[in-house]
């Protein structure tokens, strides 16, 4: 009985089977570059979102207080101005936001009822990055 012959044929080791140590430092340094890159870009990202929200919420704030304006305009025949706090505990921007309205009359005389308001939200200290303002202006009729 003859034994076929690649059977017992003996395979010798060569340097290409697996990977060497300086390989897998190579691979994990990558890696771990590519993953402090990701966890860089998060704090940038919070901060953002964090913004945004602000803005959101200083936006609605505005609108809402110009939209009471136009439903019921109290507003004087002279040059006014009033401030308000809007920060913590009335809504999510920082303790210290102020809301302020300004209002003036149209600076044309053939209308005498229109009113040029403007609202301003202000929120954080000037060097705060996450500091922000939102101005709005509209005509508003006195009834």
């Amino acid at each position: 009985m003859q034994v076929p012959i690649h059977r017992y044929r003996v395979r010798r080791r060569t340097a290409s089977c697996g990977l060497s140590t300086v390989e897998v430092l190579i691979a994990v340094a990558v890696i771990a570059f590519g993953l402090l890159a990701v966890v860089g870009t998060l704090g940038w990202v919070s901060k953002t979102n964090a913004k945004l929200r602000y803005q959101q919420t200083a936006q609605s704030l505005i609108e809402s207080e110009l939209a009471q304006l136009e439903a019921d305009p109290r507003l004087p025949m002279r040059p006014y101005t009033y401030m308000r706090n809007v920060g913590r505990p009335h809504s999510i921007l920082p303790e210290g936001s102020q809301l302020t309205v300004y209002s003036e009359p149209y600076p044309r005389s053939t209308e005498p009822r229109l009113r040029r308001v403007r609202v301003e939200i202000r929120w954080g200290s000037p060097g705060d990055p996450l500091s922000g303002r939102l101005v709005r202006e509209r005509l508003i009729c006195l009834r």
